[in-house]
């Protein structure tokens, strides 16, 4: 099973197309408080009760918060995303899940690379095209690079 660090927008996506339930195929998720507090805010229905076991929530370290709250004074990632994208890179997880194209960046041109090729090498299946978009966002979220 895989670990992964999720901010709330894939979350609530899943949860708002019913698919919710395929997230414990996956793996362990782990989000920051302030994800939680996201999906509570938009899917207040989503986990009435306690967490179930799929999820854990982590708190940030110091130096993970100090990078968060640096990306949100900026202006270039809003809470849940910023806090995930710096648990992220404090836990490095199998699979960062976003939605955000400015946490993408943050990530890094050669890891989100990395990632992809792990992707298309595990038992994850992608289809020509579907990796060839996600080659072709790459490019355009790196400027090509």
């Amino acid at each position: 099973m895989k670990r992964l660090v999720a901010d709330t927008g894939p979350i609530l996506h899943l949860h708002e197309a019913g698919a919710i339930h395929l997230l414990p195929l996956v793996g362990k998720v782990i989000m920051p408080p302030s994800v939680l507090a996201e999906l509570n805010t938009h899917a207040p229905t989503l986990w009435p009760g306690p967490l179930p076991h799929h999820l854990k929530l982590q708190t940030l370290s110091p130096a993970a918060q100090h990078q968060a709250l640096g990306w949100q004074k900026a202006g270039l990632l809003h809470g849940g995303e910023a806090e995930a994208l710096a648990l992220a890179l404090e836990l490095k997880p199998d699979w960062f899940l976003t939605d955000d194209a400015a946490a993408h960046k943050g990530v890094g041109n050669a890891e989100a690379e990395a990632l992809l090729a792990a992707w298309e090498k595990s038992s994850l299946w992608m289809s020509p095209r579907v990796r060839a978009e996600a080659r072709a966002a790459l490019a355009k979220l790196f400027g090509g690079s």
